[in-house]
């Protein structure tokens, strides 16, 4: 029974936290999109690959809670 909740609470956990990847990866590909655009930086050269890495991390995060998903429904 412990387990059981215990999964859960990570499964809730890894939700808010990918969520809150591809948010901050949303806002790195804007800011990168502006520092391009708008001030003709370089900057984009360090946002888009760090937006990729938190997309590619929250890609992980949901096979994570999927695999998590599908062995509870095995469990019952």
């Amino acid at each position: 029974m412990r387990e059981a909740e215990d999964r859960e609470r990570k499964i809730t956990d890894y939700k808010r936290f990918v969520l809150t990847l591809i948010i901050v990866s949303t806002y790195l590909y804007v800011g990168s999109l502006i520092s391009l655009f708008e001030y003709q930086t370089n900057a984009y050269l360090y946002m888009l690959p760090l937006s990729s890495l938190f997309l590619l991390i929250a890609y992980r995060m949901i096979l994570k809670i999927r695999q998590w998903q599908h062995s509870k429904v095995e469990n019952k």
